[in-house]
């Protein structure tokens, strides 16, 4: 890292700073006038130019992706490489991975070359391992949400080869002008069942009595020598597979998190190993919740999800929360439950980010919510999981709400393996369906550094080589406007 301050460091003098909203002023007018026009004649009218939006937005540096989840993110075929490279085998009627030794029925097995060679068996596996084909290609096809988290049980054996899959992820953001993930790799691995806890806490609403449940079982885990052990073996697994992941072109950070279907003690526990491990290497920046948010568990637990959190934000000062909140939609859970998900995950639980937030127009006086996003809080848009998990795209989704209530935001992918797009595809899609202007773009792209979870010392930097990056864009874009728009 110390080749990035030193090259930059009349950059950083130079960086202006940041208004609420994340502006920054081009340094040539004329090339920033003339990308302006070039976008504006490719998103005008009723069918937008998709071709040349491509074109920008995979030359567009697009700063970071700040809701990443890192097994979702690795395409099929990759995972089918990993598979056979580790002499596994599918089972040809499940699709699961199936370890040689561990299976008495070879017959239902094959290799994955066997696999390929059957375009049938092939293309079905796609269709569970990602969103392939779903809405194009008919087929038995569960639910869509369900068909999406369904997807990471099949991978999963496979995925957490975290030295390879992070290089690659890498390879792909530098190639598309992505300079900064931060990813949820995964959890601590740590839990614990605690009958007693489970039933004291379900039974009680008084946050004081609460708060004392919770202190005894935090004792319990502190007595634990496995919570320690299993912590520094999570942060050496970090620091192995980020060998070499940093340099001038790109960072990478991570988030770490629980599960939220599980029982009580089991999500405190995992909570609480995931607060303490981020205080044990930088690398580690925040915490966050995984699971379908319309789980029955998910559900019936969410205002104690929030209390646990709230307490361990407590006792684990300065540690950053993105929750994933407002995943939901009418018709999929009951109304009531559409009303208050966003706003105890920031009123509550204090998350500074916000995954989704798609249920904001069902949420409880939405206008002053709304008003308290904007000091407190960012979304985070997934446009492509929203339309595939929820329905929501286009005028459904609550996007020109946030935007006409000046709601900081940021655009991300989610799980685009499992999608099959790219974050440069997310911002065609925002030009495309919502026309906002270019400064707007810029806005969004300065605003996944800002509100990353980096350090102070390291955000100056990101934005300063943003800022370079897109002087040069322009210039390109400008020269590129010559021949389009004479």
């Amino acid at each position: 890292m110390t080749s990035i301050f030193s090259i930059l460091f009349v950059l950083i003098l130079t960086t202006t700073g940041c208004s609420h909203n994340g502006l920054q002023p081009s340094f040539n007018p004329d090339n920033f006038q003339k990308t302006e026009l070039l976008y504006n004649q490719f998103i005008e009218g009723e069918s937008p130019n998709i071709a040349q939006l491509n074109l920008f937005f995979n030359k567009m540096p697009k700063g970071g992706d700040l809701h990443h989840h890192y097994s979702g993110s690795i395409y099929a075929e990759t995972y089918l490489d990993w598979t056979e490279a580790a002499n596994y085998l599918i089972n040809k009627n499940t699709f699961k991975i199936v370890k040689d030794s561990d299976t008495k029925d070879k017959a239902c097995c094959i290799s994955v070359r066997e696999l390929r060679s059957d375009t049938e068996l092939y293309r079905k596996l796609l269709t569970l391992w990602s969103d392939k084909d779903y809405q194009n290609h008919y087929h038995q096809q569960p639910p869509p949400d369900v068909n999406f988290f369904n997807s990471f049980g099949y991978f999963g054996p496979i995925s957490q080869n975290y030295g390879d899959g992070l290089k690659l992820l890498r390879q792909q953001a530098i190639k598309e002008n992505v300079s900064y993930i931060e990813t949820m790799l995964s959890s601590v691995g740590y839990s614990i069942q605690d009958t007693a806890f489970d039933e004291n806490v379900r039974k009680t609403s008084n946050p004081v009595i609460m708060a004392s449940n919770f202190d005894e079982l935090s004792s319990i885990l502190e007595a634990d020598p496995e919570l320690n052990k299993k912590i520094d073996e999570f942060v050496h697994k970090i620091e192995m597979a980020h060998q070499g992941m940093d340099d001038d072109l790109f960072m990478m950070r991570y988030q770490t998190y629980a599960s939220r279907n599980g029982t009580p003690s089991v999500v405190f526990s995992a909570l609480y190993s995931a607060f303490k491990a981020v205080g044990k290497n930088k690398l580690l920046v925040g915490i966050n919740f995984v699971g379908p948010e319309n789980g029955i568990v998910a559900i019936g637990d969410y205002n104690l999800h929030m209390r646990m959190i709230a307490y361990l934000r407590q006792k684990f000062p300065g540690v950053n929360l993105a929750l994933h909140a407002g995943e939901l939609t009418l018709g999929m859970v009951p109304p009531k439950e559409l009303t208050f998900h966003i706003a105890k995950a920031i009123d509550i639980a204090g998350a500074q980010r916000i995954g989704h937030g798609v249920d904001l127009p069902y949420e409880e006086d939405p206008t002053a919510l709304l008003r308290r996003m904007k000091e407190k809080s960012v979304v985070e848009i997934n446009f492509t999981s929203n339309e595939f998990i929820l329905g929501v795209k286009e005028r459904e989704h609550p996007y020109m709400i946030y935007r006409a209530y000046d709601v900081p935001m940021v655009i991300s992918t989610d799980d685009s393996g499992v999608s099959r797009n790219n974050l440069s595809a997310e911002y065609v899609l925002l030009a495309r369906r919502y026309k906002p202007s270019y400064q707007t773009i810029k806005n969004y792209v300065f605003n996944s550094i800002r509100y990353a979870f980096l350090s102070e010392e390291l955000k100056p930097v990101l934005s300063s080589t943003l800022k370079a990056r897109f002087e040069q864009f322009e210039a390109e874009m400008a020269a590129y406007s010559d021949l389009v728009l004479k």
